[in-house]
């Protein structure tokens, strides 16, 4: 590698059809005899429907960083931005899980940088953050304030540790108490079918896995034929911004009960599929690939919750009508066994290979409790 150099590299927007967000920098490499080949590098940052500008220049800048192993020289005045961008993110994004790092960037691009990006700084003092926080309250749950000042005080601790900063503003920020209360709902007995009636029958079928197994949404998807035992599914990979990746804990790793139901179903459904291979996903994109979370979400679920009246539902609505409901049924271990809590850890350890007893009758009885159709109506085919 030849000697240090720092470079922003260029973003340009391409496509005529599909706009897509390309980068050009280049790298440069040190021959035998001494001297130095420049070669141009053009990569793909991303669709401009998933990301601004500012976003694929910061994604170009990680690439470059990555690529060059250079460090970007500190400007006189560093805002909040440039910060984050060049001196936190280089070391702290490894140290996140790889299922959490998409969701973590786009909280502090949202959350915090959307807002105080642009602000230099020394010009960072405890009352513009806390007054910030203090105008998030109404709008946002205690959960999102929380993580807005657990954010700002672990980028703003390491600003001080570089000496970027005397000290950090954030270290003694409060959430405020007038935090939005938001109710953790879930499916009432007579929503439950109206949501399934508004359904194709492949998609119901996922709906009432998500209700009665408690799956989230990147293990549903990831579910292949090969991971079907019988009466169980073997939970041991997930979905995440469209990789394949380790499940959330180590915890979540284990074998969940098929209802008998479920399973007659889902072989049913095996010879409905096109594609039935072993290592084939049992619910795949319309190209192979794993069905997206978030297409999911809005293209399906949300749509049959228009249609039925239910505006707010989602997936973790789903796997809270399995829980609110399956603990009618039985006691709180066979519930945390069930959905793999990590807070069961002890319990979870010793089902990892084997569904217990109690757990199979009390999901045979959450699905007859869960599957009633509406009457005198037929589904959507």
């Amino acid at each position: 590698m030849g000697r240090d150099r720092y470079q922003d590299g260029r973003v340009v927007l391409v496509g005529k059809h599909v706009k897509k967000w390309r980068g050009h920098f280049y790298i440069y490499q040190k021959q035998a005899d001494g001297s130095e080949i420049r070669r141009h590098r053009n990569i793909f940052l991303g669709l401009k429907s998933e990301m601004d500008k500012g976003q694929a220049k910061s994604k170009l800048r990680e690439t470059i960083a990555r690529e060059t192993k250079n460090v970007a020289p500190a400007p006189t005045a560093v805002s909040l931005r440039w910060f984050y961008e060049n001196r936190f993110l280089p070391q702290k994004e490894e140290q996140w899980k790889v299922t959490s790092r998409p969701k973590t960037k786009r909280f502090i691009q949202n959350y915090v940088l959307k807002r105080l990006g642009e602000t230099l700084l020394p010009d960072l003092d405890k009352f513009t953050l806390q007054t910030y926080l203090n105008e998030l309250a109404p709008k946002f749950s205690k959960s999102v304030l929380q993580k807005v000042r657990v954010y700002l005080n672990s980028i703003l601790d390491e600003a001080v540790e570089l000496e970027m900063l005397a000290k950090n503003p954030a270290a003694r920020l409060s959430v405020p108490q007038s935090a939005k209360r938001t109710a953790k709902q879930h499916l009432t007995p007579d929503q439950i079918p109206v949501i399934l009636f508004h359904l194709s029958d492949r998609d119901r079928l996922i709906v009432r896995m998500f209700l009665v197994l408690g799956l989230r949404p990147g293990e549903m998807f990831a579910l292949r034929w090969n991971d079907k035992d019988g009466n169980s599914l073997m939970i041991d990979t997930s979905i995440s911004e469209g990789v394949e990746v380790e499940t959330k804990t180590q915890g979540s790793n284990a074998a969940v009960w098929l209802p008998a139901s479920i399973e007659t179903e889902l072989e049913w459904w095996r010879s409905a599929s096109p594609d039935s291979r072993p290592e084939a996903f049992i619910f795949p994109s319309s190209t192979g690939t794993a069905i997206g979370t978030s297409n999911f979400l809005y293209r399906v679920l949300k749509e049959a919750g228009k249609k039925a009246g239910i505006a707010a539902v989602n997936h973790q609505m789903l796997r809270r009508t399995c829980s609110t409901y399956m603990a009618k049924l039985t006691d709180v271990k066979d519930v945390q066994a069930h959905l793999r809590h990590t807070s069961a850890k002890t319990t979870l350890e010793h089902y990892i290979q084997s569904v217990p007893e109690s757990v199979r009758v009390a999901v045979e009885s959450l699905d007859q409790m869960l599957k009633r159709t509406p009457r005198s109506e037929k589904p959507i085919n």
